[in-house]
């Protein structure tokens, strides 16, 4: 299903996701080049954020020159490395102007108690789609 085609209010993903050690350095590798030495028992802040971009679109499309205008991350406490984490992302504006669409995706990541971790907030210009 296009992304595109949800109204406000709509959820993309509402589920667990485990932050494993493998996933964690393949995105410090992604990032950082081969070093994935991590100093720290947290993850990094916009890691989880990341990987839940990747299941969302993993189960909807984007039209192709989708642009990630910005993103607004408000981190409420820091996340462990091994991690499970509950999440629920949702479309919160699909507006048009000028013959291009504008979506805003809100993430909200919980730990296993339903405490706050991060919100996150990002906004994508989907050119005029044929």
């Amino acid at each position: 299903m296009k992304l595109s085609l949800l109204k406000p209010g709509e959820i993309l993903l509402d589920s667990e996701i485990f932050l494993s050690e493998d996933i964690l350095n393949k995105y410090i590798e992604s990032i950082n080049g081969n070093n994935t030495n991590l100093q720290t028992q947290f993850s990094p802040k916009l890691f989880p954020t990341a990987i839940i971009f990747g299941e969302i679109f993993k189960l909807f499309e984007l039209p192709e020159g989708t642009i990630h205008l910005s993103q607004k991350t408000t981190n409420s406490m820091p996340i462990l490395q091994n991690s499970k984490i509950h999440t629920i992302a949702k479309i919160t504006k699909n507006t048009m102007r000028g013959g291009n669409r504008i979506l805003t995706l809100k993430i909200n990541i919980y730990d296993q108690s339903k405490n706050s971790y991060c919100e996150s907030i990002a906004n994508l210009l989907v050119q005029k789609e044929k």
